[in-house]
């Protein structure tokens, strides 16, 4: 796992996008207009950040840069090196240190018209936009301590499954927590983790030094609280030194490995119960081939030591501390080629006398793809090597990426999950303790990777069992509610989901249902009841459909929806099955536009799995991104995901500035550069709110096919009408064509006789149309 400080600054400090305001609007754009002080805010994993930017140039030309930081606890000083300005022109670099690692963030700047843009990177990761201009922002709203939903725990979980399994958590403690949260800890976990202060990079950052305070002060907490202490991590590719490898003399690198064991777990001899000895040394991914084979990571260990080094690690590991249970430690072992790899690695350990008591499945898991079955089976694999198993770092994330290793990963947002995200969470949990509890005679230990939703490297996804500000969420009574139960209920399988017809399903040829999926979590789904029909090269393209007002449900356009579904389509619409017919709050949460990707990401998943009912009858080549109003902009906001095949915006277009209504996605008309396959909009006319924002939008866009469409309905459309109404006729012809490559559907849209001409109701213009 990584530091947090590495967290921090590839979620902000080392990857953002950001522009600037600038007063002065002469037409003469000289470097002297980018002087003076500019504010602007990021979010960040431990809240607002206001960054007070201040550029000078001398009259010689040469410019410096510097700014203060106004975080949530601290305001931090930044001086900018190597300023350099060329007319409208200007870059700079920030040098931060943690530790022993020094990182270099560049910046780059040129005007545009009254804007200097600038991009601020480390590396090749993207970034995120905040504008910033001469006036100082607002302060930022107060934080909401209360919890998305109230939750009553009547039992503490270590408690509850105290003749099962320990129940821990990991954190550097008892350093920069509250006391709040320090009796957090202590009250519901029986065993902690250091996080990353016993890594061999904190710990013994040279040869000759170490650096025990962190260590012996979260040693000495553990005891006090009487809390078992699992130690994290002696051999590892990442965060180890290279002074470990100078020389690269394979007995000068045992000697140091040995004696970095030595000293650290020989310190704390008799007061760990257990040693991570080697963390992830395994490749990710592979294949059926590799599946055969240890397919270890080519590490710094591997290329001085071979494939040895694992061997030594644990006999060293055995003669420090001869009582301490030693693990081998990794991310998605659990599935796939690297399963297989893990089988091979720990069969040769075994054989050759490496004295391994145990492997770590670190469980960093999505709610809905969390692989069940896996895992189950993975526990079993592994006890059927005499070996004993814990899930050592577990979060399930409610969005976002969830894998276990240092990548490339975009911004995370902080907006609060809904209901139905903590429900779906919590289900997953539970289904995930009942297999551990299934196993517990194998199981001695489940530890969360972090105390709560703002002490987890996975800020923004909201993965742990508490919320930012320590209220218990759902995912904490489902599991405690599961402990209490008897096996037969924790294993009762769950309930198929409900259908529901609308219209008698449609009046296409195959009689459509909507539905939802327990592993689809806030999603409904349309699509036609009998999926036998689909197979061999007849498949179901995918829609995926967002809705007016970013509203958390498909009620508004469900005739319209049904519709589409019964003519041979899948439709993935945001929002709960159990809003469609009667709405009440949760239709009213957020939406976004991560929540289409997700679906998409799930119906492809579906499609090769051998036991989902969508499997081999999904066309993944053949998407719609598509909504209505805030939904049209949730489309154009997916656009160039490159598995989008069409866009289609219905009454909306981007808005020629910021929207006030917070939910609303913040695009400017230079997102509509992110399409590149052939786009429709549909629109109500000029009595559309809309109408202005979508023509300017169909101005600009040069450099794909595009058809603009209006019936004079206004906003509202024709959704709610018997079948959708009009709308229906004209999506459903743009979507056989891009989606079924249908020649006939064509004729709707091409040509100076095309249908929507002939048609006094419509109007219709197009650009780069070809049939």
């Amino acid at each position: 796992m990584l530091f947090q400080s590495i967290v921090f600054f590839c979620c902000i400090a080392l990857s953002a996008t950001f522009t600037l305001g600038q007063e002065n609007t002469s037409p003469k754009q000289s470097s002297e207009s980018l002087t003076g002080t500019w504010h602007c805010q990021f979010d960040s994993p431990f809240g607002l950040q206001t960054y007070h930017l201040h550029v000078a140039i001398n009259d010689a030309g040469d410019a410096t840069a510097h700014a203060e930081v106004d975080a949530r606890d601290e305001v931090r000083k930044v001086e900018f090196v190597n300023v350099k300005v060329d007319n409208d022109s200007l870059s700079f670099a920030e040098v931060r240190q943690f530790g022993d690692q020094v990182f270099r963030i560049e910046y780059s700047g040129e005007r545009k018209k009254k804007d200097l843009a600038i991009t601020r990177s480390f590396g090749e990761r993207g970034g995120q936009k905040s504008l910033a201009t001469r006036e100082l922002p607002k302060p930022p709203p107060k934080e909401d301590p209360a919890p998305v939903v109230e939750v009553k725990i009547d039992r503490l979980i270590k408690d509850a499954f105290k003749d099962s399994f320990l129940v821990g958590m990991a954190g550097d403690l008892p350093s920069r927590y509250s006391e709040e949260e320090l009796k957090l800890a202590a009250e519901h976990f029986a065993a902690i983790t250091p996080e990353n202060c016993m890594k061999p990079e904190r710990v013994h950052p040279a040869e000759d030094r170490w650096d025990f305070e962190r260590t012996d002060a979260l040693v000495q907490w553990a005891e006090k609280n009487d809390m078992t202490i699992h130690g994290h991590t002696l051999v590892w590719h990442a965060q180890t030194p290279n002074w470990f490898f100078e020389g690269r003399d394979p007995e000068t690198v045992k000697r140091r490995m040995k004696q970095h064991i030595e000293t650290l777990a020989g310190r704390y001899k008799g007061k760990l119960q257990s040693w991570d000895v080697v963390n992830e040394a395994i490749n990710d991914g592979g294949n059926s081939e590799t599946a055969k084979t240890e397919n270890l990571r080519n590490s710094d260990w591997l290329q001085t030591l071979g494939p040895e080094f694992l061997t030594l690690a644990f006999k060293f590991a055995r003669q420090a501390d001869p009582d301490a249970v030693l693990y081998y430690n990794d991310y998605n072992i659990e599935s796939g080629p690297k399963h297989a790899s893990s089988m091979v690695l720990l069969e040769r350990l075994v054989a050759d006398g490496a004295p391994i008591d145990a492997v770590g499945i670190q469980g960093h898991w999505r709610s809905g793809r969390v692989p069940f079955e896996d895992i189950e089976k993975a526990i079993t694999d592994y006890a059927s090597l005499g070996l004993k198993v814990s899930i050592t770092e577990l979060d399930v994330t409610i969005r976002g990426e969830s894998g276990g290793q240092f990548g490339r990963r975009r911004f995370r947002s902080s907006t609060p999950p809904s209901l139905n995200d903590l429900n779906a969470q919590a289900d997953d949990y539970a289904r995930l303790f009942a297999i551990f509890k299934k196993h517990e005679d194998v199981i001695e230990r489940v530890t969360f990777w972090g105390l709560n939703d703002r002490r987890t490297w996975r800020w923004g996804q909201h993965p742990l069992l508490f919320d930012g500000n320590n209220n218990p969420k759902p995912a904490y009574a489902s599991i405690v509610a599961l402990a209490d139960s008897d096996d037969d209920a924790a294993k009762k399988a769950p309930e198929p989901p409900k259908n529901v017809k609308i219209e008698d399903g449609g009046q296409g040829d195959y009689s459509a249902i909507v539905t939802e999926a327990p592993t689809l979590a806030g999603m409904t789904i349309y699509r036609p009841e009998d999926l036998s029909a689909f197979a061999g090269e007849k498949k179901l393209p995918v829609l995926l459909w967002g809705n007016g007002a970013c509203a958390n449900t498909t009620e508004e356009h469900k005739n319209f929806l049904s519709e589409i579904a019964s003519h041979g389509f899948i439709v993935l619409g945001i929002g709960p099955l159990d809003q469609l017919q009667q709405r009440n709050e949760t239709s009213r949460q957020r939406t976004n536009s991560s929540q289409l990707v997700a679906a998409l990401d799930w119906i492809i998943a579906q499609d090769t799995d051998e036991n989902s009912i969508y499997c081999g009858k999904i066309d993944t080549t053949k998407v719609a991104a598509m909504g209505m109003s805030c939904g049209g902009l949730q489309a154009i906001e997916i656009s160039d995901d490159p598995r989008v095949t069409t866009t289609v915006v219905c009454n909306s277009g981007v808005l020629p500035s910021r929207s006030p209504m917070a939910a609303m996605p913040i695009l400017t008309k230079e997102d509509l550069k992110k399409f590149h396959g052939p786009v429709l909009y549909i629109m109500g006319g000029p009595s559309d709110i809309a109408y202005k924002n979508a023509m300017d939008d169909f101005s600009r866009v040069d450099h794909v096919p595009i058809v603009m469409t209006n019936l004079d309905v206004g906003h509202e459309g024709t959704y709610r009408q018997p079948h959708g109404g009009e709308y229906s006729s004209v999506a459903l012809a743009w979507l056989n064509w891009q989606l079924k490559d249908d020649k006939a559907s064509a004729k709707m849209f091409v040509g100076d006789d095309s249908q929507l001409k002939r048609n006094p109701d419509w109007t219709i213009d197009t650009k780069n149309l070809e049939q």
